[in-house]
Order: structure tokens, then C-alpha cells, then sequence
């Protein structure tokens, strides 16, 4: 990553998480962004470092894409590498979900098909994202469309980066290779959709477990299986159930073998996506 200092000006500080502090900012040309820096006490931290500026360089080759948080430029300051990000005004999902917002029901195809679009891309540029979860995803309306926007690269890897590591993941959104192997592909995040997605459909998780280390233990078991969609929701339709719980196959070569063939799948099911909204 090169050392230019772009031009900016804090309006305001926003947060500060993981390894990063964030500003939102106004660029020269008077764009609204969000300045992502890294904390200068991670610095010496070499593999934290690496994955950082893995993370921005990956989001800086997937941009523009309509449902990513989109690159604006990339740069060093005193050492400290940092992007600037497209700005937000929205929730996240996992918020949407948590609240019952009234909006995923009424653009739940609508949702899910833009997650998979996002994660589509990903896998198009030889990539997976190997962090799928309602947290990472941003939503926010346009003249009252609703708008899904992927972020959070830097756990991000290239497609052939298969491991084995020590954890690839959120573990309530891990598939059972990255549980069992510690290892991950891009059929990982194809399971991990199939997680979000059923959510989505359903209001619950497809595993369940009276605590967290049994429901990830339900997650990565062979044996236990997922009620279908339509048993929970009789308004999807068979093709859509269909798609949602191959995405949620257990062994990897029975899933789809990346979210491009999810997408394709979903597109054939029409603008209604299978489901019937009363």
C-alpha cells in the first residue's frame, strides 16, 4: 500500500473497534466518508498489521459494487495505514432482526437477494469473505428501496487461502469444515448465508442449543438437521426452501460451491423470489 495522504477533514469522531478508530470525515470534493484507521497501539503487531491492510486492499478491489461499504481511497499517516469508506445512514441487520423491524418481512427477497449479490461478487474476484453475519451487513433506505451493503474485510482471503487455522470466522456463523478442520472455502460463506438467509424466512436460527457451545456443536454435527424453511414459513415456495437448505448442507459438496451459484439459483426464481407476503 502506497503512503499518500488523501485530503479530509474530521466532522466527528464515530467510533472505535476492533483494531480500528473511526472518523466520519469530508473529502475535498465534499463527499461525506468514513476515515477507518488503524490504532496506533495495534501497529507492532505484525499479523494484526497484515490483516488490516489485507482487509483494505481487498475492499479497494471489490469497489464500486452497489452492495459493498465501497473504497474512496487508501493511505498511511504516521505509519498508521487507513481507507476511506462510502458513509452509511442505516442499521445493520443483525438490529433489524433483533427489533422484528416491520421492513424485513416486507423485503425479505428483496434482503436476501441483495446479501447474495454482495457475497457473489466476493467470490467472483477469487476471494471469501470468511466473516458472513448479520452484523457485516448495512441497511439503509433510497427513495424507499431498500439498500443491503456488505463490510468488514479484513478477515477476508484469498479463495485458495484454505488453512487450517485456528478460527476463520464468527462461530454462530461458521460452517462445519471451519468447526471440525479448521478450515474454510468459499462454500463456507455459502453456509453461512444459508444461516442468515433461514433467519431471515424463519425469525430463528436453524440450529438451536440451550447454550452457545451446544448450538455450535448442533452446527458442526453431522447428524443433526435443520427443520426445512416451509415448515416454519408455508409462504415460501418449494424452490426457494430448496435453495436455502441446500446452502445449510452439512458436507461440503453437497452445499453450492460458492455464492455465484446461489445467486444464479435465486435470479431463476423471479422478482417475487418464491415468497408470498400477506
Amino acid at each position: 500500500m502506497g503512503s499518500e495522504h488523501l485530503p479530509y477533514r474530521i466532522i466527528e469522531h464515530f467510533a472505535v473497534g476492533g483494531v480500528a478508530n473511526l472518523c466520519k470525515v469530508r473529502m475535498a470534493d465534499g463527499t461525506v466518508a468514513l476515515l477507518r484507521e488503524m490504532q496506533t497501539s495495534k501497529l507492532l503487531r505484525l499479523c494484526v498489521r497484515k490483516r488490516f491492510v489485507a482487509g483494505i486492499q481487498h475492499r479497494l478491489a471489490l469497489s464500486p459494487h452497489p452492495n459493498i461499504q465501497n473504497s474512496l481511497g487508501v493511505g498511511s499517516r504516521f505509519f498508521c495505514p487507513y481507507e476511506l469508506i462510502e458513509y452509511i445512514d442505516g442499521t445493520s441487520l443483525r438490529s433489524m432482526l433483533t427489533l422484528n423491524d416491520y421492513r424485513i418481512k416486507e423485503q425479505t427477497g428483496l434482503i436476501i437477494l441483495q446479501v447474495a449479490k454482495a457475497l457473489s461478487w466476493v467470490h467472483e474476484h477469487h476471494l471469501m469473505h470468511l466473516d458472513v453475519k448479520p452484523e457485516n451487513f448495512l441497511v439503509q433506505r433510497n427513495s424507499n428501496v431498500i439498500e443491503v451493503k456488505l463490510m468488514d474485510f479484513d478477515m477476508t482471503r484469498e479463495a485458495t487461502d484454505n488453512g487450517p487455522y485456528r478460527q476463520m470466522g464468527t462461530p454462530a456463523f461458521m460452517a462445519p469444515e471451519q468447526f471440525i478442520d479448521k478450515l474454510a472455502f468459499q462454500a463456507s460463506d455459502v453456509f453461512a448465508f444459508g444461516l442468515i438467509a433461514y433467519q431471515l424466512l424463519t425469525g430463528r436460527m436453524p440450529f438451536g442449543g440451550k447454550t452457545e457451545k451446544k448450538l455450535w456443536r448442533n452446527q458442526a454435527s453431522s447428524t443433526v438437521k435443520p427443520r426445512a424453511v416451509r415448515d416454519l414459513n408455508p409462504a415460501v415456495s418449494p424452490q426457494l426452501d430448496f435453495i436455502v437448505m441446500r446452502c445449510l448442507e452439512k458436507k461440503m459438496g453437497d452445499r453450492y460451491r460458492d455464492m455465484c451459484q446461489v445467486l444464479q439459483a435465486l435470479n431463476r426464481l423471479g422478482p417475487g423470489m418464491g415468497l408470498t407476503i400477506s
